[in-house]
C-alpha cells in the first residue's frame, strides 16, 4: 500500500500540463458561471489532499461497511456514470438488499421512473414524459446504463431530485429536499444499503452527507456513510507529480475515497461540449464540433515549443507562406469523421487502399492526421490521441510539408519506413507532455502492434506474429550495436512489405516516443533542442541513422 502524497513541488512538465488543463476548466466553468462560487469551493476543501492509495478491493471491503454510500457524478462524462454502474454490481454481491438513489429524475416524476424499470415505458417515452432534454440535458447513454443495470440487478430505484434546477441559487432547496427523502427512504428501510447518485458537488461535507445525517439522527438513526468522488482534479495533480498510477483509488478521509476514469482535460471537454449543444440546442446524441478543443491541444504543444502560432511564419516547400494559426487543420469527428474521410482524401488523389488503410488506423487508434489535406480525424474526444495526431500535424507545418504526401521525400521505401517512426515518435511524445493520463489510458500502443499487424492494407503480405517479433528483435539489436546502417535483410523487407513498414514504424516510433518524453522529464531534453526535433526537417539519406541515434542517445 502506498501512503505517499504529492510531492512539496512538481516538475516544469506536470506544471506545464496543469496550466493547460486549469486554463480550459476556467473557460468552461466561467461560462457556466460556477467558478469560484462559494457552493461548489467547499468541496475543492474536501479533495485538497489524499490519505493513501489503495486497491479497489481494499475501498471495496470499506464500503460493505456502510449503509449509506454515495457517488459523485460529473455528469457530462459517460465513465462517472459507467463508474457508478459498476459499483452498483459489485455492491449486489453482498447478502445486504440494495436499492439505489439518483438525482437526474425528479421525485414527482417517480411512477414514470418505476414503468421505465419494469419494461412498461420504452426509452423514448420515458425521455420524452420527464423532459430530460429540458429538465436534465446531458447525455443519455451513460443514465441510461446506471438504470438498466438495476433493472438487472432487480435493485429498486428511486428518483431524489427538486426543482428549481436552473442556476445556483436553488442548490441548497435541493439539497435539503434529496435529505428529506433519502432520510425518510432509509428509516423506512433500515436493514437496506443505499447507493446515492449525485453531483459531485452536493457531495461537500457541509452539503448532502451532512443533511441526510442530521435528518436520521432525528429518527435514532446512525447509519455508516461513505462518499465516492471521481476525478478530482487536485488530487489528480498529486498522483501525477508523486509519479503514482492513476486507475487505483485514493482514501481522503475515513468516509471519503476518490476514483480516477477521466483525466482534466478529457473531463472539462466533455463539459463544454454539453454547454454548445445546450446552447445551440442541440440533441445530445448530435455531432459537436471538436476543433476548438483540438485547437488548443495544438496551441499547448506550441507552448511546449515556445512558438506563438499568430507570429510563427510558414513557408510552404509549395512555394507560399502564412502564420501558423492560419494554417491549423480542419477537424472532423464521430460520423461525420467517418462520412468525410473517404470523399476528402479522394480530393487529394489517395487510391482506394489508402483510403481503407486511413480508415483502419482511425478505428484502431480514435484519431488520424491526413498531411495532403491537412485534416483530423476523430471518433471521438481522447486527448492523447488528439494531441498525437496534432503533434503530426505541427512536424509537417513546421516543415513545410502541409498538403504534400510525406512519402513524396524518399524514395527509399525503408527510409520512409524510418521517417514515419520519426513522425510516430514526435505523435506519442506530444500526447505525454499535453495529457499525463496518455501512457496509461491507450496512447502506448506497442501491446496492440501484433493485433494491428494483419489489418493493414494487403492482408496477405503482413507478417505473422513470430516474424514481427523476428524484425523487431533485429531491429533491437542493430539499435543495441555500433553499427550505423539497418541488416540488409530487415532492409530489403522493408523495401518490399508496406505492412511491415506500418508496423514497424509503430514500434519503433512508440518506443522513440517514450524515451524522448523521459529526457523531458528529466531535463536532458530542453526547449530549443525539442524544437529543432519538430521543425528540423529529415532528409531521407539520414533518417534512418537519426532515429537509431536518438533512440541509442536516449536509451
Amino acid at each position: 500500500m502506498s501512503r505517499r502524497t504529492a510531492p512539496r513541488s512538481v516538475s516544469p512538465l506536470i506544471a506545464r500540463q496543469k496550466r493547460a488543463a486549469d486554463r480550459l476548466r476556467r473557460q468552461v466553468m466561467e461560462e457556466d458561471g460556477s467558478l469560484d462560487h462559494p457552493y461548489f469551493r467547499k468541496l475543492q476543501r474536501r479533495v485538497a489532499r489524499f490519505r493513501e492509495q489503495v486497491s479497489r478491493s481494499e475501498m471495496d471491503r470499506d464500503l460493505t461497511t456502510a449503509g449509506l454510500i454515495y457517488i459523485g457524478d460529473f455528469h457530462a462524462t459517460p465513465a462517472a456514470q459507467a463508474e457508478a454502474a459498476d459499483l452498483l454490481r459489485r455492491l449486489s454481491l453482498s447478502d445486504r438488499p440494495l436499492a439505489l438513489g439518483v438525482e437526474f429524475v425528479y421525485a414527482r416524476q417517480q411512477r414514470l421512473l418505476d414503468r421505465r424499470q419494469s419494461g412498461e415505458l420504452d426509452d423514448a417515452t420515458f425521455l420524452r414524459r420527464i423532459h430530460y432534454r429540458e429538465e436534465w440535458g446531458y447525455p443519455w447513454a451513460g443514465f441510461r446504463a446506471v438504470l438498466d443495470a438495476a433493472r438487472d440487478l432487480n435493485v429498486p430505484v428511486h428518483a431524489l431530485d427538486a426543482p428549481p434546477r436552473g442556476g445556483y441559487g436553488g442548490v441548497a432547496v435541493r439539497d435539503e429536499h434529496a435529505a428529506r427523502r433519502i432520510a425518510g427512504l432509509v428509516a423506512q428501510d433500515p436493514a437496506r444499503r443505499w447507493l446515492i447518485q449525485f453531483g459531485e458537488s452536493h457531495l461537500a461535507k457541509t452539503h448532502l452527507p451532512s443533511l441526510v445525517r442530521r435528518r436520521l439522527k432525528r429518527h435514532g438513526i446512525d447509519t455508516p456513510s461513505r462518499v465516492v468522488l471521481q476525478n478530482a482534479e487536485t488530487l489528480y495533480w498529486q498522483l501525477v507529480g508523486a509519479g503514482l498510477p492513476t486507475d487505483r483509488p485514493v482514501r481522503i478521509d475515513d468516509e471519503a475515497w476518490c476514483l480516477f476514469n477521466t483525466g482534466p482535460l478529457e473531463k472539462y471537454e466533455a463539459y463544454r461540449q454539453v454547454l454548445d449543444r445546450w446552447r445551440g440546442d442541440t440533441h445530445h446524441d448530435d455531432e459537436i464540433d471538436l476543433t476548438p478543443a483540438v485547437h488548443h491541444l495544438i496551441e499547448v504543444l506550441c507552448g511546449w515549443l515556445e512558438i506563438r502560432p499568430d507570429r510563427k511564419r510558414l513557408h510552404h516547400r509549395a512555394g507560399w507562406s502564412e502564420d501558423l494559426v492560419d494554417a491549423f487543420p480542419e477537424v472532423y469527428s464521430g460520423p461525420e469523421a467517418e462520412q468525410l474521410l473517404q470523399p476528402i482524401m479522394e480530393e487529394r488523389g489517395r487510391r482506394p487502399a489508402e483510403i481503407d488503410e486511413a480508415r483502419l488506423i482511425l478505428d484502431r487508434r480514435g484519431a488520424l492526421y491526413d498531411a495532403r489535406s491537412n485534416t483530423i480525424f476523430l471518433r471521438a474526444y481522447l486527448p492523447g490521441a488528439a494531441a498525437g495526431v496534432g503533434a503530426k500535424f505541427l512536424r509537417t507545418a513546421l516543415t513545410g510539408r502541409l498538403f504534400i504526401s510525406p512519402d513524396d521525400f524518399a524514395d527509399d521505401a525503408a527510409q520512409r519506413m524510418y521517417a514515419h517512426a520519426y513522425s510516430e515518435g514526435l505523435a506519442q511524445l506530444g500526447a505525454r507532455l499535453v495529457d499525463p493520463a496518455s501512457g496509461v489510458a491507450g496512447l502506448d500502443m506497442v501491446r496492440a502492434v501484433r493485433p494491428a499487424a494483419g489489418a493493414w492494407v494487403g492482408l496477405q503480405e503482413a507478417p505473422a506474429g513470430e516474424m514481427l517479433d523476428y524484425w523487431i528483435d533485429l531491429h533491437r539489436r542493430f539499435e543495441r550495436s555500433t553499427a550505423t546502417i539497418p541488416p540488409r535483410d530487415l532492409v530489403v523487407q522493408l523495401r518490399q512489405s508496406r505492412p511491415l513498414r506500418r508496423v514497424l514504424a509503430r514500434a519503433i516510433g512508440q518506443r522513440l516516443g517514450r524515451a524522448l518524453f523521459a529526457a523531458v522529464q528529466d531535463g536532458s531534453l530542453g526547449r530549443a533542442e525539442l524544437r529543432r526535433l519538430f521543425a528540423r526537417p529529415l532528409p531521407p539519406r539520414s533518417a534512418a541513422r537519426t532515429v537509431v541515434r536518438l533512440l541509442r542517445r536516449q536509451g
